[in-house]
């Protein structure tokens, strides 16, 4: 019977020590690196949502098990330990290729088609697909399109506008042939097998006339590696600019995204100059 009393003190003072740890030693310092989507206070506001979550031991455990909480275009997010009170909160946010506009709400996926999250507001910098007849939306799950044939082409294209970093506002669909729109700037690539020398091309094209806020048209339907591309102006661009000429972007027009890196298609910027005797704007690769 005594022996059962000690066996019994020592369970109950462990028991107690256990608790007085759980409950006295507290996370007080939160920092959290990387992630471009979401502020500071929302990430940590979602991953430490738990009541407990401010508990040493309890986070300890839970972070271990990858049961941290992820907000919709969060991938990941790795908790490093600075002391037992202090912790950082890698994030790795998901890549956004585009989204669609579908009953007033924006639907972004990611590179596989996966739908991510539905927002009534567009995000800056990720292109919107209009045009296409979609099927049905749910979370998690590649979007349907009606003509299937249509899913590679979008996705081949949010691939290679997110690899060259072309800045694109809209890709707009009218049957299979595609038009993009970036500014003031409309692109016309019609129906092709492969676009990877169209946007290896437009990469530093449209970020020059992006930053020079130049209007007009640039047809590529037939469009080969090594050709000229062609912005023509608007007749009130035309008779308000006065430095309209020969833009020259740099980078390989040929690279794939499996054979080169981004930074090499973009290119460095480049220079108009005045040798133009119309209002069309002459880009040469």
């Amino acid at each position: 019977m005594k022996h059962i009393k000690i066996i019994g003190g020592v369970i109950l003072g462990l028991f107690l020590i256990i608790a007085g740890v759980f409950w006295f030693l507290r996370i007080t310092d939160v920092t959290v690196e990387g992630g471009e989507i979401y502020s500071e206070q929302e990430i940590i506001s979602s991953a430490m949502s738990d009541k407990y979550d401010y508990h040493t031991l309890y986070f300890l455990a839970k972070s271990k098990l990858g049961r941290v909480s992820c907000l919709p275009f969060v991938q990941e997010i790795d908790v490093e330990w600075k002391s037992p009170s202090a912790v950082v909160l890698h994030v790795y946010d998901k890549t956004i290729s585009g989204c669609v506009k579908y009953m007033g709400q924006y639907i972004y996926f990611d590179k596989d088609g996966v739908v991510l999250q539905s927002l009534a507001e567009p995000m800056d910098g990720v292109p919107v697909v209009t045009g296409i007849k979609f099927g049905k939306f749910t979370l998690n799950e590649a979007f349907e399109v009606k003509d299937s044939s249509l899913f590679e082409t979008i996705m081949n294209l949010s691939r290679l506008i997110r690899h060259y970093k072309v800045q694109v506002d809209q890709i707009k669909f009218d049957g299979k042939n595609v038009t993009l729109y970036s500014g003031k700037v409309e692109v016309y690539l019609g129906q092709k097998d492969f676009y990877d020398d169209d946007m290896a091309a437009l990469a530093s094209v449209l970020k020059k006339t992006n930053k020079k806020g130049l209007a007009g048209t640039i047809d590529m339907e037939n469009f080969n590696s090594g050709d000229r591309i062609i912005l023509k102006t608007t007749g009130e661009d035309a008779d308000a600019s006065s430095d309209t000429g020969t833009v020259e972007p740099s980078g390989e027009a040929g690279t794939s995204p499996d054979e080169g890196s981004a930074d090499d298609a973009s290119g460095t910027d480049s220079t108009v100059s005045d040798d133009s005797t119309d209002a069309d704007q002459q880009v040469e690769q």
